[in-house]
């Protein structure tokens, strides 16, 4: 680098120095006065400094981005806690009530499948279930594709199911009942009459068979919780079970009751419903079943008395045998034999020759086979009445196989029946008992009650206190048959 002259320079004009010599008088210059800042700076001043431009010791820009980071981490984390519970939530409550409080049974190695319980309470597209193996009650939902079979093997509806049912349920995956069935290691004994609790013992005695319950056996009549003494001979009875042990029974008619009055002079009373066998009177509140029956009372020192009775479930229906002697007597003269005499409406015995009613006025039906039926109406108001019955025998038209053309014969031309014709016994039972039975027409009593038959066909007819009518065909072909009508 060339010389310069410098004309003015502190004052000594006319000295020569380098530009490179220059500079570093300046950056030596610069150097000085950063020292001095330095040296009048605090030590406090200078902490300060250093946190304003980090954070924790780390540049504060840099800081700033780790938190950034971090809080979307802890979003994302949140988020998927959230769904792995409200899954977890979903398979627990499924098959779950709406309150939570009864859960289906617990998954076991076999949680799809309860094999037999009994319905507690019912309700809309659902049933409480009480599981006799755990003693566990569970809560059962129902849907429109749930497949009900009854005991008998057909499909029935939600609404024939009630309280008291024993079933088997299969489930779905998802709790739901998929199938609803008579568990098949059951029994059932349904519309049966004359069962007989002890509950000193905790013993039912149902058609002589004698069974065991317990506390959690379920005695009920319409839908309610019942006492088991309360359960009377008279009531008519579905029960269910296994083996020797009783789960359930469920009145299905309950017992109403007669009640004697004015009876205190009566000595040795007995009674008769529906003309069975007499029953003594140890009380004057005799339980029978409900519906309309024919009463007599009889006694030592009264001559026979007849009502009938009207009986309503757990009411009382009076008799009042103060007026027996202001009773009145229906007498019966009638050309046919084997007849059956109706007054009001109720069958009395075959070939009623005598009948004792109170004042009033009776409608009178007569019937005999091969014969037309004859009726008339008798007034008892004032006194005692006789019937004189002729009936006309029925002329049947034949078909003459020569000639094609019908002919008639009476009634004296039809063929008797041959003395030496084998003949066989025939027991009728009915569900429930106490009904009127007939045979080819002919009133025979009170079932269960045995008739002798000829070898041959036969139609059997019974009809219970309601006026329902069941009927069929048997063929006796042996000693001994046995047929049982249900309603």
């Amino acid at each position: 680098m060339g010389k310069y002259k410098f004309e003015n320079d502190n004052n000594n004009f006319g000295e020569t120095r380098r530009l490179d010599a220059i500079h570093k008088e300046v950056q030596k210059i610069e150097k000085n006065i950063k020292n001095r800042k330095i040296d009048n700076m605090s030590i406090e001043d200078l902490q300060e400094e250093n946190r304003i431009d980090t954070v924790f010791g780390i540049n504060k820009k840099i800081a700033v981005i780790i938190v950034v980071i971090c809080t979307l981490f802890i979003i994302c984390g949140c988020y998927v806690i959230s769904k792995m519970l409200d899954g977890a939530n979903t398979l627990q409550n499924k098959g779950s009530t709406s309150n939570n409080e009864n859960m289906l049974p617990e998954i076991t190695e076999k949680s799809d499948y309860i094999s037999c319980g009994i319905i507690t309470d019912k309700k809309t597209k659902e049933i409480s279930v009480l599981n006799i193996e755990t003693g566990r009650t569970s809560v059962v939902k129902l849907n429109n594709s749930t497949v009900i079979t009854g005991s008998n093997g057909g499909r029935i509806s939600l609404k024939d199911l009630g309280r008291g049912d024993i079933v088997s349920v299969a489930l779905s995956e998802n709790g739901e009942a998929q199938q609803l069935r008579f568990p098949e290691n059951a029994w059932y004994y349904e519309s049966v009459l004359g069962v007989n609790v002890d509950t000193s013992l905790m013993t039912a005695e149902i058609d002589g068979k004698k069974f065991t319950y317990d506390d959690e056996t379920i005695f009920s009549y319409n839908e309610n919780d019942i006492y088991p003494g309360d359960i009377e001979q008279a009531d008519i009875i579905t029960a269910y079970g296994i083996g020797e042990n009783l789960l359930s029974v469920k009145i299905e008619k309950a017992h109403g009751y007669i009640v004697l009055k004015n009876a205190d002079g009566i000595e040795n009373i007995t009674v008769k419903i529906d003309f069975g066998e007499p029953v003594k009177a140890d009380t004057l509140i005799i339980p029978v079943p409900a519906g309309r029956h024919t009463i007599i009372v009889s006694g030592d020192n009264m001559e026979d008395y007849m009502s009938e009775a009207d009986v309503k479930e757990k009411e009382q229906f009076e008799i009042d045998l103060g007026k027996s002697s202001e009773a009145f007597r229906i007498t019966f003269e009638v050309n046919a034999d084997n007849y059956n005499v109706k007054i009001n409406g109720v069958d009395y015995p075959p070939n009623t020759t005598e009948v004792a009613v109170s004042r009033g006025i009776y409608d009178i039906t007569i019937t005999a086979k091969g014969y037309e039926d004859f009726s008339t109406t008798v007034d008892c108001e004032n006194g005692n009445a006789h019937v004189s019955a002729v009936l006309s025998k029925i002329t049947l038209p034949q078909n003459n196989a020569e000639t094609g053309a019908n002919t008639t014969h009476s009634g004296n031309t039809e063929p008797k029946p041959n003395s030496t014709a084998r003949q066989g016994n025939l027991t009728i039972y009915t569900n429930p008992g106490w009904a009127k039975v007939y045979v080819d027409g002919e009133y025979i009593g009170v079932s269960p009650v045995m008739v002798k038959l000829d070898y041959g066909k036969h139609n059997v007819q019974a009809k219970d206190s309601d006026g329902n009518i069941e009927q069929t065909d048997i063929n006796i072909d042996s000693p001994d048959k046995t047929v049982t009508l249900d309603f």
